[in-house]
């Protein structure tokens, strides 16, 4: 149901746009004609890289085609919203128009010619509109492309917690989310997010869900490098949606051997100098309904953790701090939003999520949200980086 319910509703952005890009260029029927069937083709590739998303052939031709899908599937989803805009605005115009048309008409004497806009002159302007619209299109996509090519940010935050213990002071915890391991993003990108984390010189590592849009045995040979990331209190993981899409029991064997320790509704005490912390992590929002073992239970994965520790739980989605609010966890690190990944769909992130990035407090709990460090479907981010992010513990009366 979900697949038939996508493919109609980018068939309708496909058609859409070829409908009111392709259909009013000045063009005889044989070049709109190649142009129909050069977006036809541009379609089909996208369902047959829907169909083959977590089983892709494994040929020479598979990377390029999956590039060149996602590539224009991204750029529709950018030119789309533009195009209703431009749509909606003219609809206005034309709506003003003709109600001042008909308000003159009743003052302008019997016998006035009504004047209207040239037929060549609308179609010029409508034209000209379109043009604006592709190449500003065009533009955000290859800026989009150049943007998720390039080692993430780093993106350092200082979080203050009651009653952190001296000790924890300044400890630094580094978070990896949404890397999304695929066709389209490699264990090249991965050995930069690696190499990158690595000089933060943090005090530990997390990874909060969707490792991989694969199966382990298509894709787990790409996470390797992340085998190469050390830090001295440890590497944890929590599950994210995908994780469960991929299969996720193969994928947490691959993450234990890369030196990860998962947490499925578990925590550990996390203990420097005789000061203690307890580090919690939970599985994805959503897992019960995959796997109703892994069901997502914050209280499980807080039981018999003592109340007088500061209490960090990690997280896939920023919607499962609604299951925290009575923990006292002081802390909550998540991922999952990608910070809307581009424009202008980050705008529509909140509808689902709470918070869709940086640093929030809900009631007593602080909330993180990461951006995610790779990108999943388009391969594209515009005003919505990638990022890795080094969050440092400090007193709350220190603020």
């Amino acid at each position: 149901m979900f697949f038939i319910t996508a493919l109609l509703v980018t068939g309708l952005i496909y058609g859409f746009f070829g409908f009111r890009i392709i259909s009013p260029l000045p063009l005889n029927a044989k070049w709109k004609t190649g142009l129909w069937a050069m977006l036809f083709f541009c379609f089909a590739a996208l369902i047959w890289v829907m169909i083959t998303h977590h089983r892709p052939p494994n040929d020479e031709i598979t990377r390029p085609l999956y590039w060149f899908a996602f590539t224009c599937f991204g750029f529709m989803t950018l030119i789309f919203p533009g195009i209703l805009c431009k749509d909606v605005c003219v609809w206005g115009y034309s709506l003003v128009c003709k109600l001042l048309s008909q308000k003159g008409k009743q003052s302008r004497p019997t016998g006035t010619p009504k004047v209207d806009i040239n037929p060549s002159r609308r179609n010029f302007l409508t034209n000209s509109a379109n043009a604006a619209l592709v190449g500003t299109a065009v533009v955000l996509t290859g800026y989009g492309i150049n943007r998720v090519t390039r080692e993430p940010d780093v993106v350092k935050v200082d979080v203050p917690l009651q009653g952190l213990p001296e000790a924890f002071r300044g400890f630094s915890i580094l978070q990896i989310s949404d890397l999304h391991i695929s066709t389209t993003l490699k264990k090249e990108y991965v050995r930069k997010v690696v190499d990158l984390a690595s000089r933060q010189q943090a005090d530990m590592v997390v990874f909060t869900g969707d490792l991989a849009d694969g199966h382990e045995k298509d894709m787990g040979k790409e996470a390797i490098p992340l085998s190469d990331l050390h830090a001295p209190f440890g590497k944890y993981f929590v599950t994210g949606n995908h994780d469960y899409y991929s299969g996720v029991f193969p994928w947490l064997n691959t993450i234990e051997r890369l030196g990860f320790t998962p947490l499925i509704n578990e925590h550990r005490i996390i203990e420097k100098e005789k000061a203690q912390i307890v580090l919690a992590g939970i599985t994805d929002y959503r897992a019960g309904r995959i796997i109703p073992g892994h069901a997502s239970d914050p209280a499980k994965a807080l039981e018999g953790a003592p109340l007088s520790m500061p209490r960090i739980m990690l997280a896939h989605q920023p919607k499962s701090i609604f299951k925290t609010d009575s923990l006292g966890v002081d802390l909550m690190i998540c991922g999952h939003t990608h910070g809307g990944q581009y424009v202008p769909w980050n705008f529509l992130v909140s509808l689902d999520q709470p918070y869709v990035y940086g640093l929030h407090r809900h009631n007593a709990t602080q909330v993180y949200v990461n951006r995610g460090t790779g990108y999943w479907g388009p391969p594209m981010r515009v005003c919505a980086p990638p990022e890795i992010t080094v969050l440092r513990l400090i007193n709350e009366s220190a603020v």
